[in-house]
């Protein structure tokens, strides 16, 4: 019988192979594993799901289903901040107290969003050691960053980390130059198999610039392309968006995302050898009252 130890370790060369490569392969074929979450209507979580409940489409074909099982592999969990944020003590202690509700169940890594990201923190399961990082936030939000290009830096940077991998990005909803398409973060993130989590405040959380008519043709598609990374980003990866009216809006919104990181299923089919596949993805119950959310996309199979 397997133990433990033993399943995460299976798991976490799965989840690294299967984005990285073609996948763990056996005499049925290519296994791939998705991190899934299930709830009732109430938004409860459902704790007792089985592979009789699941059907995985992959590429418009149904797959065979391995094992369903609440995930205990250990998370790998990316925070951006972006710089745009005046992190006031609320804020502080709603991200503190975020990492040490998760230092159990995963590692936390801390970036500050801006012209480029500026590594607060590596990887740590030291919830301590976050909430000193937190002080190397700026104390006044410092705008006119680039969202798009930093999510796209995090999400490569993540592609070679075993486990199971989580991006939260901590942002604003104010305009934004890029100079990187959405596509490309959606790519590193259906590559790499990291799920993003985006909360955003809306309206203006700190100094913008003042639009002028020589900005429209910067300003304009380069907001439609962060809008489509944090929404398509999300939906694609199995995670969540979720707007805030406040800074002080964030504690429940980081206590949601904190859920649906520790009762997420992993999830393992296969595809079977020499198959072909977009990388589109369906995941299916037939139990009645039961609503899941999982990725739309993973990494093609040529």
């Amino acid at each position: 019988m397997e133990t433990t130890d033993a399943r995460n370790r299976l798991l976490a060369a799965l989840v690294l192979s299967a984005s990285v490569v073609a996948g763990a392969q056996d005499q049925a074929g290519i296994q791939r594993t998705i991190f899934i979450t299930a709830t009732n209507p109430a938004g409860v979580y459902v704790g007792d799901l089985r592979p009789s409940d699941v059907t995985v489409f992959e590429g418009g074909t149904a797959r065979e289903v391995r094992h369903v099982e609440p995930s205990t592999l250990r998370l790998k969990i990316c925070l951006g901040i972006d710089e745009g944020l005046p992190p006031d003590p609320v804020f502080r202690r709603a991200v503190g107290r975020f990492a040490q509700q998760m230092q159990d169940s995963g590692d936390l890594a801390l970036y500050l969003l801006g012209q480029g990201n500026s590594k607060l923190l590596d990887y740590t399961r030291d919830s301590a050691r976050v909430s000193a990082a937190l002080t190397g936030l700026p104390l006044r939000g410092q705008g006119d960053g680039n969202l798009v290009e930093s999510l796209f830096e995090l999400a490569k940077s993540q592609r070679a980390i075993e486990g199971r991998r989580a991006l939260v990005v901590l942002a604003t909803e104010t305009q934004q130059r890029s100079t990187v398409t959405a596509g490309g973060v959606l790519d590193e993130l259906r590559t790499g198999g990291s799920v993003l989590y985006a909360v955003t405040v809306a309206g203006p959380a700190g100094p913008t610039e003042i639009p002028t008519p020589d900005m429209t043709h910067l300003i304009n598609p380069e907001e439609i392309e962060r809008d489509r990374t944090l929404n398509e980003g999300t939906r694609q990866s199995g995670g969540l968006r979720l707007t805030v009216l406040s800074l002080e809006g964030f504690p429940a919104a980081l206590d949601r995302v904190r859920n649906e990181l520790l009762n997420q299923y992993a999830v393992t089919y296969v595809v079977p050898s020499g198959t072909r596949s977009d990388g589109r993805v369906r995941v299916t119950t037939a139990r009645r009252g039961i609503v899941l959310r999982a990725p739309t996309h993973v990494s093609p199979l040529r």
